[in-house]
């Protein structure tokens, strides 16, 4: 990317990075809990979705000043640098073997997907980011179009947002540690809250920008306990699918940024920019209800053993 001479090459390499950096995260989170010990897992999963939150929000918004500034190629530049220096320490840090997994066929870890909780699991995530990205989508020219801000406030906005979904990844940490996921109800009720307020406020400022700040201390409350989930159904009754299991989060979290990126599309192209708040709200009422199915079907597979 760094040294792409022009679009089309620039964007085959990133469908090439994006074929991995899904994987990377889901190695990061089934290795977790034999680092650090099954009691201080959720702590550190939360500083691994954090950091992963901030580079997704944070770093992309330094990536469009420099862009915008002195061209694309010094933000692949130091992209590139980055990825080196991770890759060192990596190299320099981790352990040369463990024991999390046990080989496994590709048969013995699908049956995973036959628990109904898996399912309906995936699915709490999938409506409930894609509730989110409705909205966060196309917050750029939301900003811009409805918020009537220039560039130069829409890129403080959104570090200012990404430093704010630092928050939400803790936030999520403590409560998977205090309640589980059942907690997600009350959660995704609050962000279908905070997403019709945005389309009830309109242009008001400050308002609406408040509320957008909120959304983003919502928006990653839902990560880790859907990793918890996945990973505690794996751990007791598929040990040989955990690899498996810590993907599913990784995987939902993207189907459900191209599936509610592409409703705000069909939205914003439709009744318009303003009306994606209301869209995702109801999204985000459907995931909430998908949490209490899970939770059903969680107890009745309880109950079988």
């Amino acid at each position: 990317m760094a040294f792409a001479p022009s679009f089309g090459v620039l964007l085959a390499a990133r469908v090439l990075l994006g074929s991995i950096s899904g994987a990377l995260l889901a190695v990061g989170v089934t290795f977790i809990p034999e680092l650090v010990g099954a009691k201080r897992s959720s702590g550190a999963l939360t500083l691994v979705y954090a950091s992963y939150s901030v580079a997704l929000i944070v770093v992309t918004s330094v990536g469009k000043i420099l862009a915008s500034t002195v061209g694309w190629h010094v933000a692949m530049y130091g992209t590139l640098v980055l990825s080196l220096v991770a890759s060192s320490l990596l190299a320099a840090c981790m352990p040369r073997s463990g024991q999390t997994d046990e080989p496994a066929t590709v048969r013995e870890q699908a049956r995973l997907f036959g628990e109904p909780s898996i399912i309906a699991g995936m699915l709490v995530f999938v409506f409930g980011i894609g509730s989110v990205y409705t909205f966060y989508g196309y917050v750029t020219p939301y900003m811009e179009q409805v918020l009537g801000m220039d560039a130069v406030a829409v890129s403080g906005a959104l570090v200012l947002y990404g430093v704010i979904t630092f928050g939400s990844n803790l936030l999520s940490g403590w409560v998977d540690m205090r309640f589980g996921i059942k907690a997600l109800v009350a959660d995704f009720l609050a962000q279908a809250a905070i997403l019709a307020g945005l389309y009830v406020a309109g242009s008001s400022m400050p308002g609406s920008l408040v509320l957008v700040m909120l959304l983003g201390l919502v928006m990653y409350v839902a990560s880790i306990p859907s990793v918890s989930h996945f990973m505690d159904v794996a751990r007791r009754r598929y040990p040989k699918a955990l690899t498996l299991a810590s993907s599913l989060e990784p995987l939902s979290f993207n189907v459900g940024i191209a599936f509610g990126t592409f409703v705000g599309g069909v939205v914003v192209s439709g009744p318009g920019i303003r009306a994606v708040g209301l869209v995702g709200a109801v999204l985000a009422v459907v995931a909430a209800a998908l949490v209490g199915v899970t939770l059903a079907l969680t107890k009745r597979e309880d109950a079988r053993e």
